[in-house]
């Protein structure tokens, strides 16, 4: 089998690894929208304590069960994302390890030297641990960045719209800086990659050479 020939039916998207998973990243979504959504409300609870206050109309009591509510919500719904963020990632990597190893064992001796060695034990494990960590923590602050940048616009505009129009302006740059630094956390990454690739190869090497 060519080297060609494996990359054409190796070749797909993080997305295609998480198919079988669907329902496991819904509720990820799911508990991680809750869990935001309380945070955006925590600010609300104060401003209207804050203001039941100079009107006076204070009471604690229903404050302190508004924010003991949220909370609670906040709690749980953490323990239950970090939960299946967690098993998720697992069961995808484990998945993933599977697979490459039955296709590298499948594979001639030939082919694996052409493939490099070292390259194939990067894509066992730095490269496998990289997309565990992405189902572990990127999905869950993807969302998590997306909801509270809507949610605190929407909160904004609610409370003083034109105390909202300064900090939406500020958007656009945000958006940019993190659009430049992710375009260089991408070659530093593919760099990185580049250098444990070749600290297998020596580590590899030497093995070899003291056998």
């Amino acid at each position: 089998m060519s080297k060609n020939k494996v990359n054409k039916k190796s070749k797909g998207s993080i997305f295609s690894l998480l198919k079988p998973y669907r329902a496991m990243i819904a509720l990820l979504v799911l508990f991680s929208l809750i869990g935001n959504a309380a945070n955006l409300i925590i600010p609300r609870i104060i401003a209207k304590g804050i203001d039941t206050y100079t009107e006076g109309s204070f009471s604690y009591k229903i404050i302190l069960v508004q924010f003991l509510i949220a909370t609670t919500v906040i709690f749980l719904f953490s323990i239950f994302q970090t939960v299946v963020q967690t098993l998720t990632s697992e069961r995808v990597g484990f998945k993933l390890r599977e697979s490459l190893s039955q296709k590298i064992s499948g594979q001639s001796f030939t082919f694996i030297q052409e493939m490099n060695p070292s390259k194939l034990l990067t894509n066992l494990t730095a490269d496998v641990d990289s997309i565990k960590s992405f189902v572990s923590l990127g999905v869950s602050s993807i969302v998590s960045s997306v909801v509270m940048i809507i949610g605190t616009v929407i909160l904004l505009l609610i409370i003083d719209w034109e105390l909202a129009l300064p900090v939406l302006m500020i958007i656009p740059s945000v958006a940019i800086t993190f659009y430049i630094i992710s375009k260089k956390i991408r070659v530093l990454f593919l760099r990185g990659r580049e250098v444990i690739d070749w600290l297998n190869r020596v580590i590899n090497e030497s093995i070899l050479g003291s056998a």
